[in-house]
């Protein structure tokens, strides 16, 4: 599956991650923090639409002073399962993340940010295989919308 995913630029490899991330956050809905998920994910769709989004403030719901960020929220999860649709988030967001830095141009990247590379969409896949029933079929279609 990973193989696929390589294949495509950085730009589509995180609307990916983001649109696989949503599938699945519905596994959340009964979280306490599901709210954190929502408005994250919901950000980040905002940021792709029109850019509007200061990457500083995206990055404030990935990870703040007020321990109300995504990487925060996931580490109280006491869930197996759930602690990996947290982790498919937190990823998908950090790839949208070094796209939102990308397109200003910003010379430095908070250290979150600055880690992702390929190993980061790996972590996803190998989460979101476990928590997600028919994964590569659901990957493939994403995959062919993308493409169209």
């Amino acid at each position: 599956m990973i193989e696929k995913v390589e294949d495509i630029c950085s730009s589509e490899q995180a609307v990916l991650l983001l649109a696989l991330s949503e599938h699945i956050s519905e596994q959340l809905s009964d979280s306490e923090d599901f709210s954190v998920a929502r408005e994250a994910l919901n950000a980040c769709w905002d940021w792709l639409v029109d850019k509007k989004i200061d990457p500083d403030s995206l990055y404030c719901l990935l990870e703040n002073l007020d321990d109300t960020g995504i990487l925060t929220v996931m580490q109280s999860e006491d869930d197996a399962r759930k602690l990996k649709v947290w982790i498919c988030i937190a990823d998908a967001m950090v790839l949208i993340l070094k796209e939102a830095y990308a397109s200003q141009a910003d010379e430095y990247l908070p250290a979150t940010i600055e880690a992702v590379d390929m190993r980061t969409v790996e972590e996803f896949f190998d989460n979101f295989q476990n928590v997600c029933e028919h994964s590569r079929i659901i990957v493939n279609k994403v995959l062919t919308g993308l493409k169209s």
